[in-house]
Parts: structure tokens; sequence; C-alpha cells
């Protein structure tokens, strides 16, 4: 098993890319890395490098403002290019970047390219519920505009990777929209939830955005322009409220914030479920980090991107395509 990453993307790079792959072959990480990147810099950080770990070297890298297409044809060798690439030659089973969503996403179609069927790869990303479980929520940001089918699409996806990854045989779907009755919500969503409803897929009907903590469905899907302001909106009330327990906790004795920092742990993005956002539709397991992830969010995507690439969710992805077009 080897895993790829791109430690040259992201807004820590290559610091806190590079501590991260060290400290998971440091903590047994079962899974051989490769660091692609600039070989100078990466053993200027990393002088002992172990045998579980080599360097793919590349100078070339997409910066945020680049925009992605035009900055991948320009640079082949772009170290998320390369990622995807020794995916799609089978020398990687698997890669994670934390650089530019776009740049990523460019380059896992070009070099993998979309699994037989799926017209939309989709962004999913893992948010904490009430319950143990979590719900997975895609499109988060790679298509603003969609059709009622790309809508199932992300369903039937969302759903093989729910089954593979959190082991929930026939996990809830649920449709984002503004209210639960069948005939709420604008032309798309009335129309995917009529798709969806035929589907042999586990359908509960819609899910209001202040359900969507509650645990109703295990996978909820959007499009991409919803699913950000939903995701963004999420993160930034996260921070607040946890940046105003945290101040009152202070108070209360260092006992009490340690406990209190425990039984929030789960909710952290340092969590391997929720510490990387698998690209889904693509033909290979391309994991994106957020861009501000530190050392040990990115040792738990790499434990994640060593999970996705043995569950084999892409030929599930296949299997329930090929079932819901029977």
């Amino acid at each position: 098993m080897k895993i790829a990453i791109d430690v040259m993307g992201g807004d820590f790079a290559p610091q806190e890319l590079i501590a991260g792959a060290k400290n998971y072959l440091q903590n047994d990480g079962e899974a051989n890395l490769i660091l692609v990147g600039d070989e100078k810099v990466i053993r200027e950080l990393w002088v002992d490098i172990p045998d579980k770990c080599e360097i793919y070297h590349t100078d070339e890298v997409v910066e945020m403002g680049e925009h992605p297409l035009h900055a991948l044809r320009k640079k082949k060798n772009a170290s998320v290019a390369v990622c995807a690439r020794l995916v799609k030659q089978a020398k990687a089973d698997g890669f994670i970047s934390a650089g530019s969503t776009g740049a990523q996403m460019a380059a896992s179609l070009l070099e993998l390219g979309k699994i037989t069927g799926i017209e939309r790869p989709a962004i999913s990303v893992m948010l904490p519920t009430a319950g143990e479980s979590g719900v997975l929520l895609l499109d988060v940001g790679a298509n603003v505009d969609v059709r009622p089918s790309h809508l199932v699409e992300f369903a039937l996806m969302g759903s093989a990777y729910y089954e593979k990854i959190c082991g929930v045989e026939k996990p809830k779907i649920g449709l984002m929209n503004i209210g639960e009755e069948e005939a709420k919500g604008n032309e798309l969503t009335k129309t995917a939830y009529g798709l969806l409803k035929d589907s042999s897929l586990n359908f509960v009907g819609n899910v209001e955005a202040d359900h969507l903590f509650q645990g109703k469905a295990n996978v909820v899907v959007c499009d991409g322009f919803v699913g950000n302001v939903l995701l963004k909106t999420s993160e930034g009330l996260s921070e607040l409220i946890q940046g105003a327990i945290f101040k009152t906790a202070m108070s209360l004795g260092e006992e009490t914030l340690l406990q209190l920092k425990k039984s929030i742990k789960r909710f952290n993005p340092s969590s391997p479920e929720y510490s990387a956002a698998p690209l889904l539709g693509v033909n290979g397991v391309s994991l994106v980090c957020h861009g501000k992830s530190k050392a040990p969010v990115i040792t738990n995507a790499i434990k994640l991107a060593v999970n996705c690439a043995k569950s084999n969710y892409v030929d599930l992805i296949t299997k329930e395509l090929t079932q819901n077009q029977k």
C-alpha cells in the first residue's frame, strides 16, 4: 500500500505536510509514503527519511491564485498532477493534497478520469451529528449548477462511500431542502425527490438545514453552491461556539478544560473520518484536505486514504450505478 502526498500544497506547506507524514510513520503507519515536491526542501526538513518513505522530485506547484486548468497545462509536473499520475500508473493507491481544490479536481479528472457512468464528480465532507455516526454532505463546491440526475449520482456515490468507510449497510439518504414535504423546494429538488424515491437507494426524504446534524440521514445531497455555503457557515459557527465554550471553561480550571476537550474530540477535524474530503466520482482515491490543515490532520488524512484504498468504494459505486440504470 502506497499513499502519495502533495507536500507543496496548503497554507502550511511543506512543513506541516512533512510533519504529518513523519507522525504517521513514527506511529507504525502501515502504508508506504511518496512525498511529492522539491527534494532539496523535503530533505532539509526531514533529514533521516526512513525506508518506508520515498521522494518524487518536482519543483512545480499550482499556486492558489492560478487558474487550475491553465496552470496544469503549463505545469505538467505540478505536485498535485504528479500525485494523481502516480495513482493512475498504479504506483500509488491514493493521494492527498491541501493545495488548490480546483487544481486537485482538474488533475484528478485529467489523470484518473471519471468512473464510467458518472457525469459530475463531487466533493464530500463528513460532518458530526448528535449521534455516534457523522453525516456525509455532498456536493460542497465542485458543481454549483447541477441537474436532478446529478443529485442522484451524488446520492449513489455517497451511499457507496458511507457503506464502505463507515460500515453502514444501505445508509439513509436525504435531500437538502427548505422543508420536509415532498412538494417543497425548487424545480431541481422537486424533480430530484421523485428520482431518488424511485431509485434502489434507502431514501428518507427531504432534510432541512437545522436537522442536518441530528442524524436523520447518513448522506445528504445538494448542489455545490448550497453545500459550500452550508459547509462554510458550519465551520464559522463551530469556531464561534468552541471559542466561547473554551473561554468560559478557562475560569473553571485546567481539569475541566481537559475533560471538555476530550468530550468534543470527535467533532475535531483531527479525527480520521473528518480529516479530508474524498473527491467521489473519479477513478481512484483523491482526498482533499483543508488548506489550513496541520500535522495531526494530515496524519489522519493518510489513515483515511489507506482505508479508502482498502475499501474499493470505486467498485461499489460502479455496481450501484449499474443497478440503478436497469
